[in-house]
This record gives C-alpha cells, structure tokens and sequence, in this order.
C-alpha cells in the first residue's frame, strides 16, 4: 500500500514528465519573429508584427530553433551587425527574410571590420534572404557584405543567401589574399585543427553585388588551398553540391567570382561586367577545384590594366573543370586563359561566343596534362588588335593543348598568334579561320578560309539573348564539316542536340538543325528532361551527370547498385529550366566510398524517367 508522502512524490514525478513533454512540445514549434526599427520594440515577445522587436542587438540575443523566421520591416534601416545565432535542420532551415511590402529592408555595417554586415558563424540550415547590405567606410580595411564562417564544426550544410542587394563594401584594393578576401560575400572555413570541416548544399542565388572592394563572391579554406582535388585533405575541406545562379555583378575591383575547393559544382546564368576596375583579376576563376561546370554567363567591360582580364580562368589545381555555353565581350582580355598546374586535365573551353574581347582570347599558360578549346566562335573588329592563342610558357614543364572546330572570324590586319615552341604540343585542327591572315598562324591541317556564312557577325549586345547573329546560315562551309572529339559536348549555345561519338559536328558555337533551317526550332520534338552519360566514365573517384529540363519542374536524381538499392540521392526538388550537372564523388548516403563495380543514376521526373549505366573503378 502506497503511503501519502509516496502518493505526494509520484503526482510531483508525473507532473514534471508532463512539464518536460510540454516545453519539448513547444521548443518543436515554428516562431516567426517581426523587427521593426521604428514602431518595434525590445521589451515586446517579436511573434506578431504588433508586438515586433526594434533593434539588431534584440535578435542577435537569440538562438533561433529550427523552422523559425526571422522577418525584417520593409523599408527599415538598421545601423550595426546582424550575427544571429543557432541552427536549422534537415527540411527545417531557419529563415531570414522580409514583411510589409517590397522594399528590401537594409543594414548597415557602417564599416564593421573583420568580418560582415551579416555573419553566420558555426551554423547551418540558414536561408538569408530579400535584404539590403552595405559595409561603406572612409577608408580601406577587411571587410565583407556577408560572411559565412566554419571553425573546427564538421560537415555545414544547406547555406542559402538569395536576393539579396550587397553594396558598396570598403575592403582593400590589391591582388594579396588578405585583399582578395574583402568581398560581397564570402564562404570559408576558419580553421579544421580538430575537427574536419567543410560545406554542402551552397545556394547563391538570384544576388546583386555592386559597388565592392576587392572581390564580388568567394568560398576558401583561409589557411590552407594546396591540397590537389580529390587528396584526402582535399576531401576533408571541399564544398559539394554548390549552385551559384542568376546574379549580377557588377563594379568590383577585382574578381566578380573566385571560387576554390568547389567538387563539382555549377555556376549559371549570371552577369558580370565592369571588373577589375582597380587592379589586374579575371572575372571568374576556379583555384582547387573539379570537376566545376560554369554555363550560360556573361562577362564584359573587364578593365584590367595588365595581365589577366579575360572572362573565365582555369586556375591552379583546376581538373575538369568546363566553361561553356557563354558570352564574352569587350573585355580587356579573352573569353579563357589557362593558369593549370602540371596534373590538370581534361580542362575544356566550348561552345562559347566571344565578340570584340581584347588583349589574349585563348591564353594557354602555364603547365597541365590535357586543355581542350573547341566549337567556339571569335568576332574581332578590324580596330583591335589582339593575340588569338597566346603561349605564354609560365613556369617549368609541359603543355597539351587541342584547338578544334572554331570559327575565328577576323576583320584586323594586326591581330596576332603567339606560339612558344618548348614544352608545348598542340593539337590544332577543323578551324575556320576567316578574314586577313596574321602572323604566326599556326598548322591546321584541316582548316578553311572561306566565309562562315554567319547570320549577323559582329551585332550582338549586352545580354547573352543577342547572340543569334552567330547562328549559321544555309549552305555554310561549317556545317558539318568538324569533327567531334572525345566526350563532346551533347549541345551548343542554343540548346541544340549535337552528334558525338566521333561523327561530324558543325564548326563554331551554332549546330546547325538540317530539318528545320537557321532560325525555324519549332518542329524540333518537345522534351521534358535528357540525361546524358556522365562524364568521365569509368571514373575514379567522381563524376559528373547531365541533364537538361525543358521546363521547371521538380526531379530526383539518385544512384543505384545493381541490385535496385538507392545507394545516395544526388539532387531532389525543384529545379530551373536549362542545362545541370550533378556531381556524384562515389560515396553514399552518409559519406562512406562505395565498392567498384557499376551503378545507375536515374532521374525521374513529372515526364517520367531517364537512366544512365556507370562505372566506378577504385
């Protein structure tokens, strides 16, 4: 028989399980939070837009619980830093955004040093989106719009930053790292001594960045870059399943992207123009880094006042890495140089446009195992003067180089080739090169003079939708008449199929459709999603999957073995319209390398599904 006092102690026991339960309850919930910097105030509880919070320093107190909101006022300014605290979790991202209306709520830094107007520090499932962020001062010094920090953490998962407008940040002018990281937005790893840290699932999407000194956008591991890709320490600090896509960049100093340690990765539909207004940079450039696709870009009015200055740059440690699909013009350099390192390969340059770019538009530089550049189409008007190839032979060792199927449509008497004969073999061939013959221009066994029979050269202007004067006409000399290489890409510019497998291809940017004539795609059948093979295959220890979406819609895109087991699911969601690359680095679910043998990828979409056979050799 229970006594009273036994009776008293199991009522108290039940009553604190309960109490327990409740606030686990409650802690589970979603809180949405409202500051207001003219109407808020900090005494209030911040659930309601009546009862918001007023300052910085009010959410800066709190450690956010996975699913809250964090909404600014429309059209509110605050003065200071947001660091805000805790960490989302799976499906669960905490979220900062915007409420009232349309106008983005903006912070100041008002010259904040040493890290951002927005720092993230130690967290993960974050989504910072709709606000305003500028880092102005009178005078130079280590500054960023955003910055996103990892120390000794582990793996930092699911970092979007989305519309956002980053502006005027007062960092350091120069071409060091310290300069180079003053930025937009940065994304880095602080320190790894105990822990192993790295990043996956980086969302950069649909951004302004203006007005910056030194750098628009990067991801580093500060203290360490030269680990080559896929060593073991490499692995332990590389960011995966990276999408930066849909910004404008514009009227930065230096680089408007400098991108490292990226495995896979893929980098879309942004613009980016007036770069390197204060010192010498390319516009974009990978360092560390495989396998990085970037697509349908535009890059111009780089003002570089020395070396560099071109659109894309394949950068030390960058192997496979593609730049593709784009649009390059009036920049004080080319579309694409090359500053590889000795192991480098399969690095390619295809299908791009490049109309009035200066200074060297292929420049093959330093050391590497295999450069590819082909099917891509030059304009040079007859007031420039630039170098079509240039060898610039930058450090010790060998090059390899193959320049294929582009049309080279010149109007200069002084433009140029410039070839170093050491340490260089070069595979040049099925070029159409057009207009005055220059100097040292190189064997092409191959090659044709005549007219290309372009539909408007020379006419396209911002924007990479006036291109189509590049599109070949009726009866061109280039149709059908390269060659396709090894792992050639399956489309060009527009999006039309291209042959492979070692049949004819059309020469330059523009694959001719023989059915439907230059400007009439309308017979072409409709497609809701390819999948093309993977690339490379076999492949140790990555690879990476194309695909193409003929409308938005939501996929998945998983790996199989052989006997129907989801090994790991790359890609699930929606995704945009266009040409993708996943990249799969061989591991399942919960990162551990799985055997060699072959294995499926499958995509399966609203229209159905798509497979690919693969194999991984260990």
């Amino acid at each position: 028989m229970l006594t009273s006092s036994r009776i008293v102690l199991r009522i108290h026991l039940h009553i604190i399980v309960f109490t327990l339960v409740m606030v686990s309850a409650l802690s589970a919930q979603s809180v949405t939070y409202y500051v207001d910097a003219v109407s808020g105030l900090d005494a209030n509880n911040g659930t309601s837009t009546a009862s918001a919070w007023q300052s910085l320093m009010k959410v800066n107190g709190r450690t956010f619980q996975p699913d809250d909101s964090i909404l600014f006022k429309s059209g509110s300014v605050w003065t200071g830093q947001l660091v805000p605290k805790g960490s989302g979790a799976q499906g669960k991202p905490i979220v900062i955004g915007k409420y009232g209306g349309s106008v983005k709520p903006r912070i100041d830094g008002n010259g904040v040093i040493g890290q951002g107007t927005v720092y993230l520090l130690n967290a993960e499932y974050w989504e910072i989106t709709d606000l305003e962020i500028t880092n102005d001062a009178a005078t130079a010094g280590d500054r960023r719009g955003v910055l996103v920090a990892a120390a000794d953490f582990g793996l930092v998962r699911h970092i979007y930053l989305k519309d956002l407008y980053i502006h005027n940040v007062k960092g350091i002018v120069g071409n060091e790292d310290p300069e180079k990281r003053t930025a937009g937005i940065g994304i880095e790893t602080t320190r790894d001594a105990s822990v192993p840290t790295r990043y996956d699932d980086v969302l950069i999407e649909g951004c302004t960045i203006a007005n910056i000194e030194n750098t628009g956008l990067y991801t580093d591991y500060i203290l360490k870059r030269g680990d080559y890709p896929q060593s073991a320490a490499w692995l332990s600090r590389r960011f995966t399943n990276v999408r930066i896509r849909n910004n404008v960049i514009h009227h930065i100093s230096k680089n408007a992207m400098i991108l490292r340690l990226l495995d896979g990765g893929l980098v879309e539909h942004n613009v980016c123009y007036e770069t390197a207004t204060g010192t010498t940079g390319n516009t974009m450039f990978t360092r560390s880094c495989d396998g990085t696709v970037f697509q349908y870009n535009e890059g111009y009015n780089n003002r570089s006042p020395g070396a560099d200055g071109s659109m894309y740059d394949a950068d030390l440690q960058s192997p496979n890495c593609i730049f593709q699909y784009s649009y390059s013009h009036d920049n004080a350099h080319g579309l694409f140089w090359t500053c590889t390192e000795q192991p480098d390969s399969g690095v390619i340059c295809r299908y791009n446009i490049s109309q009035n770019d200066k200074g060297i538009i292929f420049c093959i530089n330093y050391p590497n195992t295999s450069v590819y550049c082909y099917n891509n189409t030059v304009y040079i008007d007859s007031s420039l003067s630039p170098i079509i190839i240039s060898e610039r032979n930058v450090n010790k060792g060998t090059r390899t180089y193959y320049f294929a199927n582009n049309i080279i449509y010149n109007k200069s008497t002084t433009a140029t080739y410039d070839s170093e004969t050491p340490g260089y073999t070069r595979v040049i061939d099925y070029n159409l090169l057009y207009g005055p013959r220059p100097s040292k221009e190189p064997d092409d066994a191959h090659k044709l003079i005549s007219n290309p029979m372009l539909v408007n050269p020379g006419r396209a202007g911002t924007g990479i939708g006036t291109i189509d004067g590049y599109k070949l006409q009726p009866g061109s000399p280039a149709i059908n008449s390269g060659l396709a290489l090894k792992n050639h890409g399956t489309q060009d510019i527009w999006g039309n199929p291209v042959p492979n497998a070692g049949g004819t291809v059309d020469r330059g940017a523009f694959e001719y459709q023989q059915t439907t004539g230059v400007n009439d795609e309308s017979t072409r059948p409709p497609r809701r999603h390819d999948l093309a093979q993977n690339y490379p295959n076999p492949f140790n220890p990555a690879t990476n999957i194309f695909f193409e979406l003929a409308t938005p819609q939501h996929i998945s895109l998983a790996i199989y073995d052989l006997s129907g087991r989801n090994v790991r699911t790359i890609q699930k969601g929606l995704e945009w319209s266009g040409s993708h690359v996943a990249r799969w680095d061989g591991t399942d679910e919960v990162g551990h390398q799985v055997s060699s043998g072959a294995y499926f990828a499958r995509l399966t979409s609203g229209a159905g599904s798509s497979t690919i056979r693969m194999i991984l050799i260990r």
